[in-house]
């Protein structure tokens, strides 16, 4: 056995959840050695609801007052499993639902990379939530269960916590989106790699998911609320001033992927007027490199 297992400790971040939620959360605590609940809701039941899922589960339950981003719940549920002695942080947003034998799969995947001891993020694949397919290409490279990646996204991404504490914590002022994006792209330039597996280990949707066929071809959009946008706006242009000279391939290939999904905000999705109010605020913020107008 590698030592991938000895010391997993599970985060999930909640944000006014749905009915599904305890039944996703206690299929990720079923494999990990604890489990940590933040919850950014704020609300009286909200407490209430996820004290007695905390207590179902015997996990811990840190609960903020108000909505204080996924940035700072992150390193609130990194902090308590650091000082617990946890070497391994598996994160996750609150739709995730992972597969039962996905733990597994990441220890294989972490014990059959040749240069594991540099990783400090081991990402996982997934399917779409409304179609059945891996979000990423699902093909491996010479029989290898992993990709090396510039990125992941921060559900089912494994951290290792001695990086964590080595290139500090997320970026709390990015608030939630590119928060993920950010450490990785931080951590390589510290030295540190990124990998994900090749084969899909759970179901994630990326925002509220829409379908649109046009011009017989399938298209989706996010459909974000107007605040969501400001948020991948400003972020977005962040991360182009900060790597752009360090990860230039990744960083047009983001930009030209933005400008493509504001293309479809604008032709296919509701409330436009907002959701430009919106973007243009996040524009000029990330311009002048402000981030403390919501946050």
């Amino acid at each position: 056995m590698t030592p991938l297992l000895d010391g997993i400790c599970a985060v999930v971040v909640t944000y006014h959840p749905d009915d599904g939620l305890e039944s996703r959360v206690a299929s990720i605590a079923r494999q990990v050695d604890k489990l940590v609940i933040v919850d950014n809701t704020g609300t009286e039941s909200s407490t209430l609801r996820l004290k007695r899922l905390a207590e179902a589960l015997r996990s811990h339950l840190i609960r903020n007052a108000k909505n204080e981003g996924i940035a700072t719940a992150l390193n609130q549920g990194a902090s308590w499993a650091l000082e617990k002695g946890y070497r391994w942080l598996l994160t996750f947003d609150q739709d995730s639902e992972v597969d039962p034998g996905m733990v597994e799969v990441l220890r294989d995947v972490y014990g059959s990379c040749e240069f594991a001891e540099q990783v400090a993020v081991l990402g996982a694949n997934f399917r779409g939530s409304i179609y059945d397919k891996a979000f990423y290409d699902s093909e491996s490279i010479d029989g290898k269960p992993y990709w090396e990646m510039k990125a992941v996204i921060t559900s089912g991404s494994l951290i290792s916590l001695a990086t964590f504490q080595s290139v500090g914590g997320f970026r709390d002022d990015f608030f939630i989106d590119y928060v993920d994006f950010e450490y990785c792209l931080r951590v390589r330039a510290h030295g540190y790699r990124v990998i994900r597996t090749v084969e899909p280990l759970m179901k994630h949707a990326i925002g509220n998911p829409v379908e649109h066929n046009i011009c017989w071809r399938t298209t989706y959009t996010s459909n974000y609320p107007p605040l969501r946008q400001y948020f991948l706006i400003r972020n977005t242009l962040i991360l182009t001033r900060d790597y752009i000279l360090r990860e230039p391939a990744w960083v047009l290939g983001t930009l030209w992927k933005r400008t493509k999904s504001l293309l479809l905000v604008i032709l296919l999705e509701k409330d436009l007027a907002s959701k430009m109010r919106f973007c243009a605020l996040g524009f000029l913020d990330g311009i002048r490199n402000r981030t403390g107008r919501f946050a």
